[in-house]
């Protein structure tokens, strides 16, 4: 059993990288929870999201500055979309690029956005790393401080096996019903 737990501790840090490619908010908040519980390091769960981000959003810039051609047919339901945050990105650029990290629904878009309206890319950059390092580091210590309450609910709630799926079905239930509302807010 533990060699089951150190086989699926060790391949955590590999599915927390991949899935912060894409901006996984839900990732870095579970490391840090099990950070917290002491079954992953913060510091390394940090480090691997921030990097991992970092490169997910360049990508998105590389692939909108480069293939363009290749990519837009993909996007022919989102051009108004996309069209939108083109107009934002040239008004504000930098707030945008520092923020859209935790906006749910502009992870993918900004970044091929600032590439189309020819953002400076060593500006990109930089504003991408900043962005992705906060991005990291607050969700990461987030979900740390968390863990303590998780536990205690956990504890408490232990002994009744069925309160413990009913509670993981509430949360997925309010997260999936807020990102729901915030899609509607802004489709609008």
């Amino acid at each position: 059993m533990q060699d089951m737990m150190d086989t699926l501790l060790r391949y955590g840090y590999v599915v927390l990288f991949f899935y912060s490619l894409g901006g996984g908010m839900v990732g870095i908040l579970c490391a840090g929870v099990l950070s917290s519980l002491g079954k992953m390091e913060l510091s390394w769960c940090i480090a691997l999201a921030f990097i991992a981000n970092t490169l997910g959003s360049s990508g998105l810039y590389f692939l909108g500055k480069h293939g363009k051609k290749d990519f837009l047919p993909y996007f022919k339901k989102h051009r108004r979309k996309l069209a939108l945050a083109l107009l934002k990105v040239k008004q504000h650029g930098t707030i945008l690029i520092l923020t859209q990290k935790f906006i749910y629904g502009l992870k993918t878009l900004i970044p091929l956005a600032a590439a189309l309206a020819k953002y400076d890319l060593k500006r990109f950059l930089f504003l991408n790393a900043l962005a992705s390092f906060i991005w990291a580091l607050s969700l990461g210590l987030v979900g740390f401080a968390f863990g303590g309450l998780v536990e205690k609910i956990f504890e408490k709630f232990g002994n009744y096996s069925y309160a413990s799926f009913l509670f993981l079905g509430l949360l997925i239930a309010l997260l999936l019903g807020y990102l729901a509302k915030f899609s509607q807010k802004n489709a609008s």
